[in-house]
C-alpha cells in the first residue's frame, strides 16, 4: 500500500505574532520536526510533502521531503492541499496533517490510514468539541483529487469543502492529541501536556532562551557580542541562546509582510534588552518590538 503524507506549513501565524508556528521549539525539537518524526514512525515508507515553507526542518529532513507552495502564497490550507496533490505522484492513501499539531501519536495515523483503506472513505477523528479534525485525516488519493477538481478554485476557501456531502469513516482518538495552537497560550498548554507526559522534554518557550529551529549562531556574531559586553550595563549581555532568539526574530521579520528591515528589528530588540532598567528579558524585548511592528502595520 503506497502512502503520501502532506504536512501543511504555509500560514502567516498572525495570532501567534507572525512567528512561524511549525518552526518553534517544543520538547527539544521544532514542531514540524516532531510531526515528521511521528509520520516516519507510523509509515516509514511514505512519501512526505510539505506544502509551505521548510523552516524548522533540519537540512537532512528538508532533503527527505518534497516541497511545494500554494499559489498565491498564504492563500490557505485548502490551496496548500491542492498544490501538493498536483505535485505528488500516485498513491493509494493520502494523509493530511496540519503543521501545528505536534501531539498526534503514530498509532492514530496508522488507524486513520487503515480506516480509509477499509472503507474507501476519508477517515478522521473528532476533537474535544465533537467536530471532525479536517486537518488530521486520511483520504483515498483518487477521491481527494476528484473533490479538489470539483471544488475548482481553492484559494482562500475552507478545507471543510472537501468533506461536504461525503460520508466520513470515524476513528476513535483522544481529543487532546489532535489539538493545534494558534496563540501563545494554546502553545503553552500543549507544552504543559508534553512535559507532563515526559518531564525531560525541556522547558523552552517561544522567542525566549532557546533558538527556534535549533539554528547555530555564527562564531563571528558571538565574538561581536563578547566585545560589546564590556560596554553594556551589568546584566545586559545576552547568552548564546538569547542571541540566537534575536537572530531568529530578525529572520522572521525578513520573511513577514513588515516593511521594517530585519537588521533594524534585531537592533531594536538588542537595544531594548540592553536599556531595560526594569530587568526586561530578551523575550519581553522581542515581544515589544513585535507590538511596535504590529502597530505600524495597522
Amino acid at each position: 500500500m503506497s502512502i503520501t503524507v502532506m504536512i501543511l506549513s504555509g500560514g502567516r501565524s498572525r495570532r501567534f505574532g507572525g512567528v512561524h508556528k511549525p518552526g518553534v521549539s517544543l520538547g527539544g525539537q521544532t514542531v514540524i520536526s516532531r510531526i515528521l518524526g511521528t509520520v516516519r514512525a507510523a509509515v516509514p515508507d511514505a512519501k512526505v510533502w510539505v506544502a509551505g515553507t521548510l523552516e524548522g526542518l533540519t537540512a537532512a529532513e528538508a532533503e527527505s521531503v518534497g516541497n511545494v507552495r500554494e499559489e498565491p502564497e498564504f492563500s490557505g490550507p485548502l490551496a496548500g492541499i491542492d498544490a501538493a496533490a498536483q505535485a505528488m505522484g500516485e498513491s493509494e492513501v493520502t494523509l493530511i496533517l496540519a503543521g501545528d499539531m505536534p501531539l498526534v501519536p503514530a498509532v492514530h495515523l496508522r488507524e486513520l490510514i487503515a480506516a480509509c483503506r477499509a472503507s474507501g472513505l476519508p477517515a478522521a477523528g473528532a476533537d474535544d468539541r465533537g467536530k471532525l479534525q479536517f486537518l488530521c485525516a486520511a483520504w483515498p488519493t483518487a477521491l481527494l483529487r476528484r473533490r479538489l477538481a470539483e471544488i475548482g478554485r481553492t484559494q482562500d476557501r475552507a478545507v471543510k469543502l472537501l468533506f461536504d456531502g461525503l460520508e466520513v469513516a470515524p476513528v476513535d482518538v483522544d481529543p487532546s492529541t489532535i489539538v493545534d495552537f494558534d496563540t501563545r497560550e494554546e502553545y503553552e498548554r500543549i507544552r504543559g501536556k508534553l512535559e507532563s507526559a515526559d518531564p525531560d522534554a525541556g522547558t523552552e518557550s517561544v522567542g525566549a532562551d532557546a533558538p527556534r529551529g535549533g539554528r547555530p549562531v555564527p562564531d563571528q556574531v558571538l565574538r561581536m557580542r563578547d566585545r560589546a559586553a564590556a560596554e553594556l550595563p551589568a546584566g545586559a549581555s545576552m547568552s548564546d541562546a538569547e542571541v540566537a532568539a534575536v537572530l531568529e526574530f530578525a529572520s522572521h521579520i525578513k520573511h513577514s509582510d513588515s516593511s521594517l528591515s530585519p537588521v533594524v528589528a534585531a537592533f531594536l530588540a538588542g537595544r531594548l534588552h540592553a536599556a531595560g532598567s526594569d530587568g526586561a528579558s530578551v523575550t519581553e524585548a522581542l515581544a515589544e518590538v513585535e507590538r511596535i511592528l504590529t502597530r505600524s502595520r495597522d
